[in-house]
Protein backbone atom coordinates (compact mmCIF):
# COMPACT_ATOMS: atom_id res chain seq x y z
CA UNK A 1 0.00 0.00 0.00
CA UNK A 2 1.39 3.37 -1.03
CA UNK A 3 1.36 5.93 1.78
CA UNK A 4 0.64 9.42 0.52
CA UNK A 5 2.36 12.51 1.96
CA UNK A 6 -0.99 13.94 3.13
CA UNK A 7 -1.52 10.84 5.27
CA UNK A 8 1.82 11.27 7.04
CA UNK A 9 1.13 14.97 7.49
CA UNK A 10 -2.34 14.28 8.94
CA UNK A 11 -0.88 11.76 11.38
CA UNK A 12 1.82 14.15 12.53
CA UNK A 13 -0.67 17.01 12.93
CA UNK A 14 -3.04 14.82 14.93
CA UNK A 15 -0.33 13.46 17.21
CA UNK A 16 1.12 16.94 17.65
CA UNK A 17 -2.26 18.39 18.59
CA UNK A 18 -2.96 15.59 21.03
CA UNK A 19 0.49 15.84 22.57
CA UNK A 20 -0.10 19.57 23.07
CA UNK A 21 -3.45 18.85 24.75
CA UNK A 22 -1.87 16.22 26.96
CA UNK A 23 0.84 18.65 28.10
CA UNK A 24 -1.43 21.69 28.51
CA UNK A 25 -4.72 20.16 29.74
CA UNK A 26 -3.32 16.88 31.14
CA UNK A 27 -4.44 13.31 30.55
CA UNK A 28 -6.57 13.46 33.69
CA UNK A 29 -8.94 16.13 32.39
CA UNK A 30 -9.04 14.67 28.88
CA UNK A 31 -10.13 11.30 30.21
CA UNK A 32 -12.64 12.93 32.55
CA UNK A 33 -14.12 14.94 29.65
CA UNK A 34 -14.38 11.87 27.42
CA UNK A 35 -16.12 9.85 30.13
CA UNK A 36 -18.57 12.66 30.90
CA UNK A 37 -19.58 12.81 27.23
CA UNK A 38 -19.96 9.03 26.98
CA UNK A 39 -22.00 8.86 30.19
CA UNK A 40 -24.22 11.72 28.98
CA UNK A 41 -24.91 10.04 25.63
CA UNK A 42 -25.67 6.68 27.24
CA UNK A 43 -27.94 8.27 29.86
CA UNK A 44 -29.97 9.92 27.09
CA UNK A 45 -30.47 6.49 25.53
CA UNK A 46 -31.41 4.92 28.87
CA UNK A 47 -34.01 7.57 29.68
CA UNK A 48 -35.45 7.28 26.17
CA UNK A 49 -35.60 3.51 26.58
CA UNK A 50 -37.47 3.79 29.89
CA UNK A 51 -39.96 6.16 28.26
CA UNK A 52 -40.66 4.17 25.09
CA UNK A 53 -40.15 0.53 26.12
CA UNK A 54 -43.86 -0.25 26.67
CA UNK A 55 -44.98 0.88 23.23
CA UNK A 56 -46.43 -1.92 21.07
CA UNK A 57 -47.61 -1.99 17.48
CA UNK A 58 -51.04 -3.29 16.52
CA UNK A 59 -51.56 -5.40 13.37
CA UNK A 60 -52.31 -3.42 10.23
CA UNK A 61 -55.85 -3.19 8.90
CA UNK A 62 -54.59 -3.95 5.41
CA UNK A 63 -51.29 -5.74 4.91
CA UNK A 64 -49.12 -4.39 2.05
CA UNK A 65 -47.79 -6.75 -0.60
CA UNK A 66 -44.14 -7.74 -0.14
CA UNK A 67 -41.31 -8.59 -2.49
CA UNK A 68 -38.27 -10.22 -0.89
CA UNK A 69 -35.03 -9.40 -2.67
CA UNK A 70 -31.95 -11.54 -1.97
CA UNK A 71 -28.64 -10.39 -3.50
CA UNK A 72 -26.10 -13.22 -3.71
CA UNK A 73 -22.45 -13.47 -4.65
CA UNK A 74 -20.64 -16.77 -4.00
CA UNK A 75 -22.96 -17.48 -1.10
CA UNK A 76 -23.57 -21.15 -1.87
CA UNK A 77 -22.75 -22.22 1.69
CA UNK A 78 -25.81 -20.44 3.14
CA UNK A 79 -28.01 -19.66 0.14
CA UNK A 80 -30.38 -22.65 0.38
CA UNK A 81 -30.95 -22.18 4.11
CA UNK A 82 -31.58 -18.47 3.55
CA UNK A 83 -34.27 -19.12 0.92
CA UNK A 84 -35.90 -21.79 3.10
CA UNK A 85 -36.02 -19.30 5.99
CA UNK A 86 -37.53 -16.65 3.72
CA UNK A 87 -40.17 -19.06 2.41
CA UNK A 88 -41.03 -20.05 6.00
CA UNK A 89 -41.72 -16.44 7.07
CA UNK A 90 -45.39 -16.04 7.97
CA UNK A 91 -47.37 -13.35 6.17
CA UNK A 92 -51.11 -13.00 5.39
CA UNK A 93 -50.45 -12.03 1.76
CA UNK A 94 -48.42 -14.19 -0.67
CA UNK A 95 -44.89 -12.81 -0.96
CA UNK A 96 -42.73 -12.57 -4.05
CA UNK A 97 -39.11 -13.82 -3.79
CA UNK A 98 -36.46 -12.49 -6.18
CA UNK A 99 -32.85 -13.70 -5.99
CA UNK A 100 -30.11 -11.79 -7.81
CA UNK A 101 -27.04 -13.91 -8.48
CA UNK A 102 -24.28 -11.38 -9.04
CA UNK A 103 -21.92 -13.39 -11.24
CA UNK A 104 -21.15 -16.12 -8.70
CA UNK A 105 -18.35 -18.55 -9.50
CA UNK A 106 -19.28 -21.15 -6.87
CA UNK A 107 -22.24 -23.56 -6.79
CA UNK A 108 -24.84 -20.79 -6.36
CA UNK A 109 -26.18 -21.00 -9.93
CA UNK A 110 -26.70 -24.75 -9.67
CA UNK A 111 -28.49 -24.38 -6.33
CA UNK A 112 -30.79 -21.62 -7.60
CA UNK A 113 -31.77 -23.58 -10.70
CA UNK A 114 -33.04 -26.36 -8.45
CA UNK A 115 -35.31 -24.18 -6.29
CA UNK A 116 -38.96 -23.67 -7.21
CA UNK A 117 -41.21 -20.75 -6.32
CA UNK A 118 -38.64 -17.97 -6.79
CA UNK A 119 -37.62 -15.54 -9.54
CA UNK A 120 -33.91 -15.44 -10.32
CA UNK A 121 -31.82 -12.81 -12.08
CA UNK A 122 -28.56 -14.35 -13.32
CA UNK A 123 -25.75 -11.91 -14.02
CA UNK A 124 -22.70 -12.82 -16.06
CA UNK A 125 -20.35 -10.57 -14.10
CA UNK A 126 -20.21 -9.15 -10.60
CA UNK A 127 -21.71 -5.64 -10.52
CA UNK A 128 -22.07 -5.11 -6.77
CA UNK A 129 -24.79 -5.58 -4.17
CA UNK A 130 -26.44 -2.16 -4.64
CA UNK A 131 -26.79 -2.66 -8.42
CA UNK A 132 -28.29 -6.10 -7.85
CA UNK A 133 -30.78 -4.72 -5.34
CA UNK A 134 -31.82 -1.94 -7.70
CA UNK A 135 -32.32 -4.28 -10.64
CA UNK A 136 -34.58 -6.54 -8.57
CA UNK A 137 -36.50 -3.69 -6.91
CA UNK A 138 -37.38 -2.15 -10.27
CA UNK A 139 -39.02 -5.39 -11.43
CA UNK A 140 -40.58 -6.23 -8.04
CA UNK A 141 -44.37 -6.12 -7.71
CA UNK A 142 -44.63 -5.61 -3.95
CA UNK A 143 -45.41 -2.35 -2.16
CA UNK A 144 -42.76 -3.27 0.42
CA UNK A 145 -39.24 -4.44 -0.42
CA UNK A 146 -37.56 -6.80 2.05
CA UNK A 147 -33.83 -6.72 1.30
CA UNK A 148 -32.16 -9.81 2.79
CA UNK A 149 -28.53 -10.97 2.53
CA UNK A 150 -27.95 -14.54 1.35
CA UNK A 151 -26.18 -15.46 4.61
CA UNK A 152 -29.14 -14.37 6.74
CA UNK A 153 -31.94 -16.42 8.30
CA UNK A 154 -34.94 -14.44 9.63
CA UNK A 155 -37.30 -16.04 12.15
CA UNK A 156 -40.80 -16.98 11.04
CA UNK A 157 -42.51 -13.90 12.48
CA UNK A 158 -39.82 -11.37 11.46
CA UNK A 159 -41.69 -10.08 8.39
CA UNK A 160 -44.97 -9.78 10.28
CA UNK A 161 -43.39 -7.86 13.16
CA UNK A 162 -41.56 -5.47 10.84
CA UNK A 163 -44.46 -4.86 8.44
CA UNK A 164 -46.63 -3.62 11.36
CA UNK A 165 -44.54 -0.46 11.48
CA UNK A 166 -45.63 0.72 8.02
CA UNK A 167 -48.64 2.34 9.68
CA UNK A 168 -47.87 5.83 8.46
CA UNK A 169 -46.92 7.17 5.00
CA UNK A 170 -43.86 8.93 6.44
CA UNK A 171 -42.26 5.58 7.40
CA UNK A 172 -39.76 4.83 4.64
CA UNK A 173 -37.99 1.82 6.17
CA UNK A 174 -38.14 -0.63 9.08
CA UNK A 175 -35.28 -2.50 10.72
CA UNK A 176 -35.26 -5.61 12.92
CA UNK A 177 -32.92 -7.03 15.55
CA UNK A 178 -29.90 -8.57 13.84
CA UNK A 179 -28.23 -11.37 15.81
CA UNK A 180 -25.19 -13.55 15.21
CA UNK A 181 -25.99 -17.01 13.86
CA UNK A 182 -24.77 -19.83 16.13
CA UNK A 183 -21.65 -18.07 17.48
CA UNK A 184 -18.85 -20.53 18.20
CA UNK A 185 -15.51 -18.71 18.12
CA UNK A 186 -14.63 -16.05 20.69
CA UNK A 187 -14.73 -13.39 17.95
CA UNK A 188 -18.30 -14.41 17.06
CA UNK A 189 -19.40 -14.39 20.71
CA UNK A 190 -18.06 -10.87 21.20
CA UNK A 191 -20.07 -9.77 18.16
CA UNK A 192 -23.16 -11.42 19.64
CA UNK A 193 -23.02 -8.97 22.57
CA UNK A 194 -22.18 -6.06 20.26
CA UNK A 195 -25.10 -6.82 17.93
CA UNK A 196 -27.56 -7.12 20.82
CA UNK A 197 -26.55 -3.68 22.07
CA UNK A 198 -26.21 -1.95 18.70
CA UNK A 199 -29.13 -3.47 16.76
CA UNK A 200 -31.32 -4.12 19.79
CA UNK A 201 -31.08 -1.47 22.48
CA UNK A 202 -29.54 1.46 20.58
CA UNK A 203 -31.41 0.88 17.30
CA UNK A 204 -34.82 0.70 18.95
CA UNK A 205 -34.20 3.85 21.01
CA UNK A 206 -32.88 5.71 17.97
CA UNK A 207 -36.03 4.73 16.08
CA UNK A 208 -38.20 6.15 18.87
CA UNK A 209 -36.46 9.52 18.60
CA UNK A 210 -36.24 9.27 14.80
CA UNK A 211 -32.46 9.06 14.78
CA UNK A 212 -31.63 5.79 12.98
CA UNK A 213 -28.45 6.04 10.89
CA UNK A 214 -28.33 2.64 9.20
CA UNK A 215 -30.76 0.08 7.76
CA UNK A 216 -28.81 -3.14 8.42
CA UNK A 217 -27.86 -5.09 5.30
CA UNK A 218 -28.83 -8.53 6.66
CA UNK A 219 -32.53 -7.57 6.54
CA UNK A 220 -34.41 -4.29 6.30
CA UNK A 221 -37.79 -3.37 4.82
CA UNK A 222 -38.39 -0.40 2.52
CA UNK A 223 -41.43 1.24 0.99
CA UNK A 224 -40.89 0.72 -2.76
CA UNK A 225 -42.38 4.02 -3.91
CA UNK A 226 -40.12 5.87 -1.48
CA UNK A 227 -37.03 4.12 -2.88
CA UNK A 228 -38.14 5.11 -6.38
CA UNK A 229 -38.71 8.69 -5.24
CA UNK A 230 -35.26 9.14 -3.67
CA UNK A 231 -33.35 7.30 -6.41
CA UNK A 232 -32.85 3.72 -5.14
CA UNK A 233 -29.57 2.46 -3.61
CA UNK A 234 -26.34 4.31 -4.34
CA UNK A 235 -24.37 1.89 -6.55
CA UNK A 236 -21.05 3.67 -5.93
CA UNK A 237 -21.23 3.60 -2.12
CA UNK A 238 -19.27 1.01 -0.10
CA UNK A 239 -21.89 0.96 2.68
CA UNK A 240 -25.15 1.23 0.78
CA UNK A 241 -27.18 0.25 3.86
CA UNK A 242 -25.97 3.34 5.73
CA UNK A 243 -26.19 5.66 2.73
CA UNK A 244 -29.82 4.79 2.00
CA UNK A 245 -30.74 5.36 5.65
CA UNK A 246 -29.12 8.78 5.67
CA UNK A 247 -30.81 9.65 2.38
CA UNK A 248 -34.17 8.68 3.86
CA UNK A 249 -33.44 10.99 6.80
CA UNK A 250 -32.35 13.71 4.38
CA UNK A 251 -35.72 13.42 2.66
CA UNK A 252 -37.60 13.50 5.99
CA UNK A 253 -38.73 9.88 6.04
CA UNK A 254 -38.79 8.00 9.33
CA UNK A 255 -36.99 4.71 9.93
CA UNK A 256 -38.81 2.50 12.43
CA UNK A 257 -37.44 -0.45 14.39
CA UNK A 258 -39.02 -3.79 15.34
CA UNK A 259 -36.78 -5.38 18.00
CA UNK A 260 -39.24 -8.29 18.22
CA UNK A 261 -38.18 -9.32 14.70
CA UNK A 262 -35.15 -11.57 15.14
CA UNK A 263 -32.81 -11.87 12.16
CA UNK A 264 -29.84 -14.23 12.35
CA UNK A 265 -26.81 -13.58 10.15
CA UNK A 266 -23.39 -15.13 9.66
CA UNK A 267 -20.62 -12.93 11.09
CA UNK A 268 -16.81 -12.97 10.73
CA UNK A 269 -15.36 -15.89 12.67
CA UNK A 270 -11.77 -14.64 12.84
CA UNK A 271 -9.99 -11.40 13.66
CA UNK A 272 -8.69 -10.62 10.15
CA UNK A 273 -12.12 -10.98 8.51
CA UNK A 274 -13.69 -8.92 11.30
CA UNK A 275 -11.03 -6.23 10.90
CA UNK A 276 -11.61 -5.96 7.13
CA UNK A 277 -15.39 -5.77 7.57
CA UNK A 278 -15.25 -3.08 10.24
CA UNK A 279 -12.67 -1.04 8.34
CA UNK A 280 -15.05 -0.96 5.37
CA UNK A 281 -17.98 -0.02 7.62
CA UNK A 282 -16.16 2.87 9.27
CA UNK A 283 -14.67 4.14 6.03
CA UNK A 284 -18.19 4.08 4.63
CA UNK A 285 -19.31 6.22 7.55
CA UNK A 286 -16.60 8.80 6.80
CA UNK A 287 -17.75 8.87 3.15
CA UNK A 288 -21.42 9.29 4.08
CA UNK A 289 -20.62 11.91 6.71
CA UNK A 290 -19.02 14.08 4.04
CA UNK A 291 -21.98 13.46 1.73
CA UNK A 292 -24.62 14.46 4.31
CA UNK A 293 -22.64 16.96 6.40
CA UNK A 294 -25.40 19.55 5.93
CA UNK A 295 -27.60 17.61 8.38
CA UNK A 296 -25.18 17.96 11.31
CA UNK A 297 -26.64 20.30 13.98
CA UNK A 298 -29.36 21.29 11.54
CA UNK A 299 -32.75 21.64 13.36
CA UNK A 300 -34.48 21.03 10.03
CA UNK A 301 -33.70 17.33 10.55
CA UNK A 302 -35.01 17.10 14.10
CA UNK A 303 -33.41 14.67 16.56
CA UNK A 304 -31.36 13.10 13.79
CA UNK A 305 -29.66 16.38 12.92
CA UNK A 306 -29.42 17.75 16.46
CA UNK A 307 -28.55 14.62 18.45
CA UNK A 308 -28.12 11.29 16.68
CA UNK A 309 -25.81 12.32 13.84
CA UNK A 310 -23.56 14.82 15.70
CA UNK A 311 -23.16 12.65 18.80
CA UNK A 312 -22.35 9.65 16.63
CA UNK A 313 -19.59 11.69 15.02
CA UNK A 314 -18.43 12.76 18.47
CA UNK A 315 -18.22 9.13 19.58
CA UNK A 316 -16.20 8.30 16.45
CA UNK A 317 -13.83 11.18 17.16
CA UNK A 318 -13.36 10.00 20.74
CA UNK A 319 -12.56 6.52 19.46
CA UNK A 320 -9.83 7.91 17.20
CA UNK A 321 -8.52 10.27 19.87
CA UNK A 322 -8.33 7.47 22.43
CA UNK A 323 -5.57 5.77 20.44
CA UNK A 324 -3.84 9.06 19.65
CA UNK A 325 -3.91 10.20 23.28
CA UNK A 326 -2.59 6.85 24.48
CA UNK A 327 0.35 7.20 22.11
CA UNK A 328 0.97 10.90 22.73
CA UNK A 329 0.64 10.64 26.50
CA UNK A 330 3.24 7.90 26.67
CA UNK A 331 5.79 8.99 24.06
CA UNK A 332 7.77 11.02 26.58
CA UNK A 333 7.74 8.23 29.17
CA UNK A 334 8.82 5.65 26.59
CA UNK A 335 11.64 7.86 25.30
CA UNK A 336 12.79 8.60 28.84
CA UNK A 337 12.68 4.92 29.75
CA UNK A 338 14.79 3.87 26.77
CA UNK A 339 17.19 6.70 27.58
CA UNK A 340 17.48 5.28 31.09
CA UNK A 341 18.03 1.77 29.72
CA UNK A 342 20.82 2.99 27.46
CA UNK A 343 22.54 4.85 30.32
CA UNK A 344 22.03 1.97 32.76
CA UNK A 345 23.69 -0.64 30.58
CA UNK A 346 26.39 1.80 29.53
CA UNK A 347 27.36 2.06 33.20
CA UNK A 348 27.38 -1.72 33.58
CA UNK A 349 23.98 -2.07 35.32
CA UNK A 350 22.33 -5.48 35.60
CA UNK A 351 19.16 -6.66 33.82
CA UNK A 352 17.04 -6.75 36.99
CA UNK A 353 17.69 -3.10 37.67
CA UNK A 354 16.24 -2.15 34.26
CA UNK A 355 12.88 -3.81 34.93
CA UNK A 356 10.08 -1.46 36.16
CA UNK A 357 9.38 -2.14 39.82
CA UNK A 358 5.62 -1.56 39.82
CA UNK A 359 2.56 -0.06 38.26
CA UNK A 360 0.29 2.72 39.48
CA UNK A 361 -3.25 3.61 38.42
CA UNK A 362 -3.88 7.10 37.16
CA UNK A 363 -6.50 8.69 39.43
CA UNK A 364 -8.80 9.32 36.44
CA UNK A 365 -9.24 5.55 36.05
CA UNK A 366 -11.76 5.56 38.90
CA UNK A 367 -14.06 7.80 36.87
CA UNK A 368 -13.87 5.21 34.09
CA UNK A 369 -15.59 2.71 36.39
CA UNK A 370 -18.81 4.76 36.17
CA UNK A 371 -18.83 4.12 32.43
CA UNK A 372 -18.25 0.40 33.01
CA UNK A 373 -21.22 0.23 35.41
CA UNK A 374 -23.40 1.98 32.83
CA UNK A 375 -22.32 -0.40 30.08
CA UNK A 376 -23.02 -3.35 32.37
CA UNK A 377 -26.62 -2.19 32.58
CA UNK A 378 -26.74 -1.82 28.77
CA UNK A 379 -25.57 -5.43 28.40
CA UNK A 380 -28.31 -6.56 30.80
CA UNK A 381 -31.05 -4.54 29.05
CA UNK A 382 -29.93 -5.72 25.60
CA UNK A 383 -30.18 -9.37 26.63
CA UNK A 384 -33.64 -8.68 28.02
CA UNK A 385 -34.71 -7.60 24.52
CA UNK A 386 -34.47 -11.23 23.39
CA UNK A 387 -35.24 -12.85 26.76
CA UNK A 388 -31.69 -14.17 26.99
CA UNK A 389 -30.61 -14.99 30.52
CA UNK A 390 -27.11 -13.91 31.43
CA UNK A 391 -25.08 -16.83 32.72
CA UNK A 392 -21.66 -17.27 34.25
CA UNK A 393 -20.55 -18.95 31.00
CA UNK A 394 -20.89 -15.61 29.20
CA UNK A 395 -18.68 -13.75 31.66
CA UNK A 396 -15.41 -14.05 29.65
CA UNK A 397 -16.84 -12.38 26.53
CA UNK A 398 -18.85 -9.83 28.54
CA UNK A 399 -15.76 -8.79 30.53
CA UNK A 400 -13.71 -8.64 27.32
CA UNK A 401 -16.41 -6.56 25.60
CA UNK A 402 -16.65 -4.01 28.41
CA UNK A 403 -12.96 -3.64 29.26
CA UNK A 404 -11.02 -4.45 26.08
CA UNK A 405 -13.25 -4.43 22.99
CA UNK A 406 -13.55 -0.65 22.97
CA UNK A 407 -9.80 -0.33 22.41
CA UNK A 408 -10.01 -2.72 19.44
CA UNK A 409 -12.82 -0.63 17.96
CA UNK A 410 -10.82 2.56 18.58
CA UNK A 411 -7.87 1.07 16.73
CA UNK A 412 -10.07 0.10 13.76
CA UNK A 413 -11.52 3.64 13.66
CA UNK A 414 -8.00 5.02 13.75
CA UNK A 415 -6.83 2.79 10.87
CA UNK A 416 -10.03 3.44 8.87
CA UNK A 417 -9.62 7.20 9.26
CA UNK A 418 -6.12 7.17 7.82
CA UNK A 419 -6.96 4.64 5.09
CA UNK A 420 -9.69 7.03 3.95
CA UNK A 421 -7.32 10.01 4.00
CA UNK A 422 -4.80 7.90 2.11
CA UNK A 423 -7.46 6.83 -0.48
CA UNK A 424 -6.46 3.18 -0.01
CA UNK A 425 -8.30 0.49 -1.95
CA UNK A 426 -11.45 -0.88 -0.34
CA UNK A 427 -11.22 -4.50 0.81
CA UNK A 428 -14.25 -6.74 1.45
Amino acid sequence: MKIRPRTILALLVLLGAIYFLVKVISVYWLIIAFNILLIYINCVFLFAYLEFRKKKKQPLGKWPSVSVVIPNYNGAANLLQCIRSVKAMEYPVPKEIIVVDDGSTDASVKILKGIKGIRVIFKKKNEGKAKGLNDAIKMAKGEIIAAIDSDTFPEKDALLEMAKHFDSPDVGAVTGLVRTYKPKSFVEKIQEIEYLISFGFFQSVLADINGVMVTPGPMSLFRKKVLAEIGYFDETNITEDMEIAMRLQHNHYRIASAPQAIIYTVVPDNLSHWFRQRTRWYRGKFVNTRKYADMVLNPKYGEFGMFSFPFSLLADSLAILLIAITVAANIENIVNYFGFIFSWFSLGGGVLGAIPTGFSLHSSIYFYFFTIILYSFLVYVSHNFVNDRLSVWKLPEIIFYMFVYGFFISFVYFVSFFKEINSSDYVW
